[in-house]
């Protein structure tokens, strides 16, 4: 199920209108501070796109898999384009994932919770909806092997909403303090895995189309609702 996939998008998919809420009180004055300013630099930017690289770290397996790609975001779309070590393409949007496999020319469509999409509005991560859903705690940046406290901002967030946390039990993020933007990021799931994504050669306000955010599939593939019974929808694809 992409739900873990979803909720790393939601990272960047979250609204920009409400302003922060007060400072957290496990959060100090002057982080609350840069907190505050990479939010702004964030709400600057309309669109991006970046390289990514996936590791998903589990005990089941000696070795992490790994994966990577490129990242599409403009608005309330994301688009993951996993090149390595197969092709897929997922789609995110307010209502819902789309999951294309070329090889077995068949899309997946999972429903997004109405209170997880209610998240979806803006490229990058926003305070004001991030607060409604996560606790935050200072993170030290040898978490992430870096020392330069000028140029990062590193920290560990807690979810509150009760449908995250049947997935997510903690999220360690890694921000760039010049650009606003996620460096790194490493969420821990419940069951001890651990999924680490690290974005390189970002590029902002590149002024997407509709097309940068859209699944190119072949007219016959085959569109699935694999958990259609139990987001409450038996009806197939129209």
């Amino acid at each position: 199920m992409p739900l873990r996939i979803c909720f790393i998008s939601f990272l960047f998919l979250v609204a920009a209108d409400a302003p922060p809420a007060s400072r957290p009180a496990s959060i100090d004055e002057p982080t609350w501070q840069r907190m505050l300013e990479i939010n702004q630099k964030g709400s600057q930017i309309r669109d991006l796109t970046a390289n990514f690289e996936q590791q998903k770290i589990t005990a089941m397996l000696k070795k992490p898999l790994v994966s990577s790609g490129r990242v599409f975001v403009r608005g309330s779309t994301m688009l993951w384009d996993t090149k390595k070590p197969e092709l897929n393409v997922l789609q995110i949007t307010a209502r819902e994932a789309r999951i294309y496999y070329p090889a077995q020319k068949t899309i997946e469509v999972y429903q997004i919770e109405q209170k997880l999409g209610e998240l979806a509005a803006s490229p990058l991560p926003r305070l004001a909806v991030l607060q409604q859903q996560f606790n935050f705690e200072p993170l030290l940046l040898a978490e992430f092997g870096e020392t330069d406290n000028t140029k990062y901002l590193s920290l560990k967030m807690t979810p509150i909403n009760p449908a995250l946390r049947e997935h997510v039990e903690q999220v360690r993020v890694l921000l760039d303090a010049a650009s606003g933007l996620i460096v790194r990021l490493e969420m821990r799931d419940a069951d001890g895995d651990r999924t680490l994504i690290a974005f390189s050669d970002v590029r902002t306000n590149v002024d997407l189309k509709d097309a940068d955010l859209e699944i190119h599939a072949p007219a016959d593939a085959k569109i699935t609702r694999p958990l259609a019974g139990l987001e409450g929808s038996s009806q197939g694809e129209k």
